[in-house]
């Protein structure tokens, strides 16, 4: 297509078409194709290629033109080129345009005349969202000026690469799950040029859909969440902007580009542990009639204590919450084993844990023979600070 070109506008008549071009086009010496043009362009962003025709009919309706887009060319002897898998295109084809959709390219055309009659441009504008080499090529059939009928081809190379991707500096990464005690930070700020300015940076953290607090800084520290008791079994979501905008970067764990929103919610600990000499009430009913169980001593402090602890487990690490007691009550079967109802336990915090210290009543244990056991049942109830209620029962054979 070595013709030429200038301005006056026709716009094609357009009209949508599903049919397919041809899915493979050859030239040989009989029939060359010509190489036009290299153009690169990025995924996503618009590009144009020019055609520029010159000395044809003054009617453009004379004029067929088609456009053939083509993932791969296979050159051979004999000036043969061959361009297979089609993607996509139009034809202008007396007066109208039908394009060929494809999922890959969209594509617009229109033509607008020279200063000397029978000169045209042909104006393609793309839009490609993959990557990768495409050859548009363009086939002319017409008159000439001079009214002679005539054919000519041409092809363009498109290069298309992703634009530098903004990189976050940081590979820190807000989890979707986070448990009560975690330690929380993101810094979202990105390693592009342009980006730099740090009060440029903001952020926005909801709860549900309510914001709760907002900051300028690529920097958020989230332990006002993840250690607040109020917030556990809540959902949240966080944003970054970088001049009011969210950030769009490239995540290399992800086949495209990733944005700066992040959502995750909060949960209780994992886990909830008691530690003691007393079997648990299943423990004691799956022993067998020829299972030896230790007798509890109740002038050793450490038969007399329950410990209970919340933790979850980190890497190489756990995190460890002592739990909160509302609404505890203690009572053991038989009702004398413990001292009166309102004194009948000590509570304290001990070594990162809860600890309840029964008061044994004296009495009682003056009551058992020597050599001699009697069986008692404690019973606990409580709620802890993440509203579980909890009603534990444990045995054991105490002197």
């Amino acid at each position: 297509m070595n013709k030429i070109f200038q301005y006056v506008i026709i716009i094609f008549v357009i009209s949508i078409s599903n049919l397919a071009q041809v899915s493979e086009l050859s030239f040989g010496a009989g029939n060359p194709v010509e190489f036009l043009d290299t153009i690169n362009a990025f995924v996503g962003e618009p590009f144009e290629i020019r055609d520029k025709l010159t000395d044809w009919s003054t009617n453009f309706a004379d004029i067929n033109y088609t456009l053939g887009i083509f993932l791969d060319k296979v050159e051979s002897g004999n000036r043969r080129v061959l361009f297979k898998r089609h993607t996509g295109g139009f034809e202008y084809i007396r007066g109208s345009v039908s394009y060929y959709n494809s999922n890959a390219i969209s594509l617009k055309s229109n033509v607008v005349t020279g200063v000397n009659p029978g000169d045209y441009t042909v104006i393609l504008s793309g839009n490609i969202i993959s990557s990768g080499t495409y050859y548009f090529v363009g086939v002319i059939k017409g008159k000439s000026e001079l009214g002679r009928y005539f054919e000519d081809a041409g092809y363009w190379v498109v290069n298309c690469v992703p634009r530098a991707q903004n990189k976050m500096i940081n590979n820190l990464q807000l989890k979707d799950i986070y448990y009560y005690g975690e330690s929380a930070s993101l810094d979202f700020s990105i390693s592009s040029t342009g980006m730099d300015k740090i009060s440029n940076y903001y952020f926005k953290v909801f709860q549900d859909k309510e914001e709760i607090y907002s900051g300028i800084s690529s920097f958020i520290n989230l332990d006002v969440i993840t250690k607040n008791v109020a917030l556990v079994n809540k959902t949240f979501r966080v944003e970054g902007y970088y001049g009011g905008q969210i950030i769009t970067y490239f995540n290399p764990a992800l086949p495209g580009t990733d944005s700066t929103v992040w959502n995750f919610r909060l949960l209780p600990p994992s886990n909830f542990k008691v530690s003691s000499s007393w079997l648990t009430d299943v423990d004691f009913n799956r022993l067998g009639k020829n299972d030896i169980v230790d007798a509890l001593d109740m002038s050793q402090s450490k038969n007399r204590q329950l410990r209970f602890v919340y933790y979850t487990n980190e890497e190489g690490s756990a995190i460890v919450t002592i739990p909160e007691f509302k609404n505890l009550i203690v009572t053991s079967d038989p009702p004398d084993f413990l001292m009166g109802s309102s004194n009948n336990y000590r509570i304290y915090n001990e070594d990162l844990g809860k600890v309840i210290e029964l008061n044994v009543n004296p009495a009682f244990l003056k009551k058992i023979s020597e050599n001699s056991t009697r069986k008692v049942t404690i019973n606990i109830r409580f709620t802890t600070q993440f509203g579980e209620n909890k009603n534990l029962t444990y045995i054991g054979f105490v002197f």
